[in-house]
């Protein structure tokens, strides 16, 4: 008799076997290991500031701390400068150690202070991708800003709109169906005869509008995602003959989720784009939550 954990006759995994999918092999698959300083040789206090990934072949790629700042919490200035010193030299070992393709199992570093830990197995598309990886990971003296950067989690227009509509449901009860609309479309240039590809989600009666993102890494996209939103709403106003005003709805990133130098620029992206639209009759609003931009759609659609 089978069961759902084994098969009768000789084979007990017999119901499993069709099931069995090939796992393809990863491109990459080697060793890596942790990068220990010990600022103070008579104390057993290590702090892992690296890691090491290792191929089969004998090569290697690695990351470093490149900021000790944070080591002045717990030594004086004066000990940290000298611990610059130390990591400079053992990345020269680093490098010089690459470069000759020696082999991480009987590599050794120049100063006593630094060392690496035990190699574990590891696979994965390269050996540079899981060393960012690992290093995000495992060293915990990272600046606060750079793990932003790192940790910070994109939304599309998709994911966005998805938050402003629970909100816009809760909110706006049966007005929802008469503000939100299916985005793509495809409509018909009578003058030219030329189709166009739209996509925008707001449609009450006689307005056009988007809910769009702007919580990407880079500002470029930013700057890509309202021109695509303001092109499309000015095409479909020019077919339609629409008289009322044309709106964009953007999410901004959170203002504590990037470094600040990150959010500067993307600031004068908005601020940019923002000024513009308005000029050609937009109105843009932006806000790094989705209830406050649930709030201004329902005002613009002006349903009563």
């Amino acid at each position: 008799m089978s069961t759902l954990f084994s098969s009768s006759g000789p084979d007990p995994f017999s119901h499993l076997r069709a099931h069995l999918a090939e796992v393809p092999k990863p491109p990459f698959d080697g060793d890596w290991t942790t990068i220990e300083l010990q600022p103070d040789p008579f104390a057993r206090q290590r702090f892992t500031v690296g890691v090491a990934v290792a191929d089969a072949q004998g090569g290697f790629a690695f990351r470093l701390l490149d900021d000790l700042a944070k080591f002045e919490c717990i030594y004086d200035k004066e000990d940290v400068a000298a611990l610059w010193t130390v990591m400079e030299t053992a990345e020269h070992c680093l490098l010089r150690a690459r470069k000759n393709r020696s082999s991480l199992r009987e590599f050794s570093f120049e100063v006593e202070a630094v060392s690496l830990g035990d190699l574990w197995p590891t696979a994965g598309s390269s050996a540079e991708d899981i060393a960012n990886r690992l290093f995000f990971d495992v060293v915990p003296f990272i600046p606060k800003d750079e793990r932003k950067a790192r940790d910070f989690v994109t939304l599309d227009n998709t994911a966005v709109r998805q938050k402003v509509d629970e909100e816009l449901k809760r909110i706006g009860g049966l007005a929802y169906e008469r503000i939100v609309t299916e985005p793509q479309r495809t409509m018909l240039d009578r003058a030219s005869g030329e189709p166009h590809r739209l996509e925008f989600n707001l449609e009450p009666r006689g307005k056009a509008g988007s809910v769009i993102s702007a919580v990407y890494k880079t500002p470029d996209r930013v700057e890509l995602n309202f021109l695509r939103a303001s092109r499309d709403l000015a095409t479909y106003s020019r077919l339609r003959d629409l008289k009322e005003r044309l709106a964009l709805f953007v999410m901004t990133p959170a203002r504590d989720s990037m470094p600040p130098s990150d959010l500067d620029r993307l600031d004068n992206v908005l601020g940019e784009q923002s000024w513009s639209l308005e000029k050609q009759g937009f109105l843009v609003t932006a806000h790094d939550t989705a209830e406050p931009l649930a709030r201004d759609v329902l005002e613009w659609a002006g349903i009563d």
